[in-house]
Formats: structure tokens, sequence, C-alpha cells
């Protein structure tokens, strides 16, 4: 069973393979795993621009995050949920 995340954007709670997780990296928001804070988003494009107008981003991510990181991240939605590290997920 995998863990429930909330989706910052729709605030729908679904397990955590059904979600993308974004990042801070050096030039804005990044997809994926890594170190840091994460935040977590639904596939639909539609979930990703309501949590840049909700503001969402900035507040899980704990910094102040720039209109165009999140103009950018929807150019380049749509995302699959990455696959399961573990190959089973």
């Amino acid at each position: 069973m995998l863990p429930e995340r909330s989706c910052v954007g729709c605030r729908q709670v679904l397990d955590a393979g059904s979600l993308v997780r974004v990042r801070v990296g050096s030039d804005g928001l990044i997809v994926g795993a890594g170190p840091g804070r994460g935040a977590w988003v639904g596939p639909s494009q539609d979930c990703v621009a309501l949590a840049g107008k909700r503001r969402a981003f900035g507040r899980s991510l704990r910094v102040e995050v720039n209109a165009d990181w999140v103009a950018k991240l929807i150019s380049q939605w749509p995302m699959q949920p990455p696959a399961c590290p573990h190959g089973g997920c």
C-alpha cells in the first residue's frame, strides 16, 4: 500500500503513485525525487494551474515561488507520475 498525499492544487487525497512530486531547484520548480521539501500535485494541468493561483507551491515548499516558475511548469505539463523505484508499486 502506497502512502497517501494531498494534491496542493485540488486538495484531493490520493496515493503517492498517482501524484507528481515538485521541488525547488536552482532554476525553478523541478519534477521528481530529490533532496529537500516537496509538494505533491495531481497529473492534471488544472491542478498545477490551481496550485499556482492559490500560491500553494510557496506554502508547501516554504519558499517564495516566482510566477514564472509556475508558468514554466505549466508549459511542460502534462507529466506522468514517476515510475516506482521499487518496480512493483
